[in-house]
């Protein structure tokens, strides 16, 4: 699949959406800004989350669409994505566990064995599950579309297609004569989990990706990122003008994932970049945004409790805030970079060697 320049720009845009909300959440639990200021950052999060999912959606089906009825194609690709995957996290569920002790929390084994073979729970006093490292959630769900894929593509075409359109709305279904989607409830366990309605935006990305296949030609919008950004801050506008709060109603769920998709359409544009330094910087910080989704907390912790010693802490909540989050974006978007240059990209590449599956690397949406 060519590289969509444009959707690693917005690739970008999701993890810093995720930065964004976490960085929110310190002031707030301080107590310096209104808790409906939780409702902006679960906003923000939950679209960030959802722009990440339907590109993976459409990566996937872009990198694999004509590997279907071979068990190498499948074997290949789940290798693929294990390397991609699963090295990181377990290397950042080692800082997260040693913080969790450090604030005298609970760890047990089973809370351990199942953040790491992602096998969603819910810890005591969670209102939704969530594993060690806690924005590990939303790889949970990729793992489970993963291997849905992986099983269609030992298929014939027709069937491999079928199967990954049709079992995540089959289970949606089927869940909700069991679990009602309205009132919508954060899921707690993993069968649950495993049939929420998000999994719809991996295929959401699948379509988009079909669509994108057998188009005669694609559009070339101009400035896509910028556009995207517009998209997401409408959503989040209209959800704060309008009263609502989280868990996340299904009708706000639907919403969100047109937005999300909407983003993703426009950065699959086929234009070059109208500015190629800003761009290329942008490009970069997306193939980083793996290590920077997977190890921000940690460094918004260090941050937070340098800031909380300057005179910044001492600033208007609401200016002290926003530069808080700015200084975050710039600092973890950083941060990320970094720890991909040094140790992701060096270690997925010596780990595809090894497995004898080197490719070049495909984004993870998370």
């Amino acid at each position: 699949m060519t590289k969509l320049v444009h959707l690693q720009s917005l690739r970008a845009v999701a993890a810093s959406a995720v930065v964004a909300t976490h960085a929110l959440e310190y002031p707030v639990r301080r107590g310096l800004l209104d808790p409906d200021a939780y409702r902006l950052a679960w906003a923000v999060g939950w679209l960030g989350v959802a722009v990440f999912f339907v590109i993976s959606g459409l990566i996937m089906w872009g990198s694999a669409a004509g590997q279907f009825g071979s068990a190498e194609s499948a074997r290949r690709f789940a290798t693929r994505r294990i390397v991609r995957v699963v090295p990181m996290y377990w290397l950042a569920t080692i800082p997260f566990a040693f913080a969790l002790l450090a604030r005298g929390e609970a760890l047990t084994t089973d809370m351990l064995v199942r953040s790491l073979l992602f096998i969603p729970y819910a810890a005591p006093g969670m209102e939704a599950a969530r594993p060690i490292v806690g924005q590990g959630w939303t790889l949970n769900y990729e793992m489970l579309f993963y291997g849905v894929f992986t099983l269609a593509l030992l298929c014939r075409p027709r069937v491999g297609l079928a199967l990954v359109l049709g079992t995540f709305p089959m289970l949606v279904a089927v869940r909700s004569f069991v679990w009602p989607l309205i009132p919508y409830a954060d899921p707690v366990s993993p069968l649950p989990f495993w049939t929420d309605p998000i999994t719809l935006l991996f295929v959401a990305g699948v379509l988009l990706g079909l669509a994108r296949q057998h188009a005669a030609r694609w559009h070339t919008v101009p400035h896509p990122a910028a556009a995207s950004i517009a998209v997401l801050a409408g959503a989040v506008a209209l959800f704060l003008a309008s009263g609502a709060s989280f868990p996340l109603q299904i009708g706000w769920q639907a919403l969100f994932a047109i937005a999300a998709v909407a983003c993703v359409w426009l950065c699959s544009s086929t234009a070059g970049h109208r500015w190629p330094r800003v761009g290329t910087g942008a490009e970069a910080l997306g193939d980083a945004s793996y290590s920077t989704y997977l190890f921000h907390p940690l460094m918004l912790m260090v941050m937070y409790a340098v800031w909380e010693r300057t005179p910044l802490a001492a600033l208007p909540p609401v200016i002290g805030t926003a530069l808080f989050v700015a200084a975050a974006l710039v600092a973890c978007n950083i941060g990320g970079w970094v720890i991909f240059r040094t140790v992701e990209r060096p270690l997925t590449r010596k780990l595809a060697d090894l497995t004898g599956r080197r490719r070049p690397v495909l984004p993870v949406a998370a």
